[in-house]
């Protein structure tokens, strides 16, 4: 969880609530929040093998995630004041943790939107969630599927051609002969955010990827 930048915000029994976003917010938070979940699975397997094995014990573990708005206020008073945050965010979160089966992760469409193409998951199909009126669309998370950028997951959706920078494609071919002849060569290549300095590379990339 600390690996991720997420916060536990209460120990519940035998459960955790973890917020990401807050107190330190990132850009890709709703992914956080899943490697870190298919992290406590992976350290968990040894963990359930040994105590299967010494004790007898069945140790199962359940994550359920959703993503959306809040406020965070102090709850509470005097010395027993926590930072909580308020809203249906977290219940559904815990509603959702309750429809997955053991040793699994279940996020809501709200997360899957946000993590689509970083993961490979299941749709589990509509699911009604006491409190709600209307069902929510689950999906259980299987692994991640290696992409580790947004270009990685524009990939496998398949690219829009790449146009009016035909200049740019000449300049980065012609530097990549010279330096197969022998002439080492350096290029910065920089601009703008969403400019599409990572789609040139991979367009590299792919020119040079048959090459010697």
């Amino acid at each position: 969880i600390r690996r991720y930048d997420g916060h536990i915000a209460q120990l519940l029994g035998d459960g955790l609530l973890v917020y990401f976003g807050y107190p330190q917010a990132h850009e890709d938070d709703a992914q956080r929040a899943v490697r870190t979940a298919l992290g406590l699975l992976d350290e968990m397997e040894d963990l359930q093998t040994r105590l299967h094995q010494d004790k007898g014990i069945q140790l199962a573990l359940r994550v359920g995630i959703h993503t959306g708005l809040v406020v965070v206020g102090a709850m509470g008073s005097g010395d027993r004041q926590e930072q909580l945050a308020l809203g249906e965010t977290p219940n559904i979160a815990a509603r959702i943790q309750g429809l997955a089966a053991p040793n699994t992760i279940a996020i809501s469409e709200a997360s899957y939107r946000l993590v689509q193409g970083y993961f490979t998951c299941e749709a589990l199909g509509e699911q009604t969630l006491r409190g709600l009126a209307e069902p929510v669309q689950v999906y259980r998370v299987l692994q991640d599927s290696g992409a580790r950028g947004r270009l990685d997951v524009a990939v496998t959706r398949g690219l829009t051609p790449l146009v009016g920078r035909e200049s740019e494609v000449t300049l980065l071919v012609e530097r990549w002969e010279q330096a197969k002849s022998g002439q080492g060569q350096v290029v910065l290549l920089s601009g703008d955010a969403g400019i599409g300095k990572s789609r040139l590379v991979h367009m590299l990339k792919d020119r040079v990827a048959n090459e010697p």
